[in-house]
């Protein structure tokens, strides 16, 4: 029997995709010609609203996961169709940046070992490491499926309510002490772990686990879930709105006391205690956004964001080269515009662009190797069973 479909997690998976392409434009104009305090301030509310993104993504990777586990787990067919559906897309898209970045280098062994490694890292482009932090959480999901089920299945709701709160304390006090964790564990010397805590760490799926065990959570009990987000609602928009102005206080000090420097958000990074509350509190506002949305938002919308929701993996893969193009555009007619419509100009191109070269790809016979989505046949197979469960991949 299918189960209903969860029409916030397919809007909250457009929003977040809208919301990366937006943090990936801001990373450009902070460093673009000519940018002064102002701009950097400017840039700083938008990056603030557009934080939630990688968060929400992992958090509706949790939430499907665990909605649509029937209760029997078969390890090999569930890596394997990872594999097909996740892995083998980033790792073409890796190529094709590495190669359109001159980076690819077939005629030695040298340039083999950089490609093997970049395709383990996801150090081939600044968006790619995301997808090697999201498939540690689908390789551990046997780990996590066991705790987490096995701990839910012998409390009461209302210990396990605490019990999540606890553990959502303990994370945002972990991250106060990640530099702490990378030293110890960078001083055992132990091959690949060592490193997964110093020079991964921005890619290690522990320091993002909290966001997945939530999602978790919710998709265990999506009815207690939407229940405790109406209750809550005036908790978790106070904490939300509050550490939305905390926060950007921060950034915008740091771009003063930079006095006309390099426009930076070190102070916005995400892993950081406060940046953690904040995540957890955008997580259920956004949540709570996009249940809005399907109550009241109209059809079109709802049509937009749920078909973005759809080619989002493919889109994102690809977004980082039509936000190039984008900027061609900018730098030929736009460089002495404000910098609010440059960048909300790019954002629009690269979304646009992206999302229809997803479509467009997916259309294409090996489609599903280039988008995430079959093509042909089998994507109509895909999309028709998308609107009945949605999917785990972004």
């Amino acid at each position: 029997m299918r189960k209903e479909r969860i029409l916030e997690i397919e809007r909250l998976r457009g929003m977040a995709f809208l919301a990366v392409v937006m943090q990936h434009s801001i990373a450009h104009y902070s460093v673009a010609e000519g940018m002064i305090e102002s701009d950097g301030i400017l840039m700083a509310v938008l990056l603030m609203a557009s934080k939630f993104a990688v968060p929400a993504f992992i958090f509706i990777t949790g939430m499907v996961l665990f909605y649509n586990d029937s209760g029997q787990l078969q390890y090999g067919n569930f890596v394997k169709r990872r594999i097909s559906d996740i892995y083998i897309p980033f790792a073409i898209w890796t190529i094709i940046h590495v190669a359109i970045n001159g980076r690819l280098h077939l005629d030695s062994i040298e340039g083999w070992t950089e490609l093997g490694s970049m395709l383990i890292t996801g150090k081939a482009s600044s968006h790619l490491w995301y997808i090697i932090m999201l498939f540690q959480f689908y390789l551990l999901y046997p780990v996590y499926r066991s705790i987490i089920r096995g701990i839910s299945n012998r409390l009461t709701h209302r210990v396990n309510v605490m019990l999540l709160v606890a553990t959502g304390v303990l994370f945002i006090v972990m991250t106060a002490y990640i530099s702490d964790i990378g030293r110890f564990m960078g001083g055992l010397h132990i091959p690949v772990w060592s490193e997964l805590f110093t020079a991964y760490a921005d890619r290690n799926a522990l320091n993002f686990s909290f966001y997945f065990i939530l999602g978790a959570a919710a998709g265990m009990n999506p009815e207690m879930w939407s229940k405790w987000i109406h209750r809550t609602r005036p908790v978790y928009w106070t904490v939300f709105v509050f550490m939305f102005g905390f926060l950007l206080m921060q950034g915008i000090n740091e771009i003063r006391l930079a006095d006309g420097a390099r426009i930076t958000f070190y102070s916005l990074s995400l892993l950081r205690p406060w940046m953690a509350l904040f995540l957890i509190s955008s997580i259920l506002a956004m949540y709570d956004l996009a249940g809005w949305i399907c109550r009241r938002a109209g059809r079109s919308v709802n049509a937009v964001l749920s078909s973005l929701g759809l080619y989002s993996f493919g889109a994102y893969l690809m977004h980082l080269l039509t936000l190039r193009i984008s900027y061609l555009l900018d730098e030929s007619l736009m460089v002495s515009t404000p910098s609010l419509i440059r960048i909300i100009s790019s954002w629009i191109i690269s979304v646009a662009l992206a999302y229809m070269g997803a479509r467009l790809f997916a259309l294409m016979p090996f489609g599903k190797w280039l988008a995430g989505v079959p093509g042909g046949r089998g994507r109509k197979q895909a999309v028709a069973k998308r609107e009945l469960n949605t999917s785990v991949k972004m």
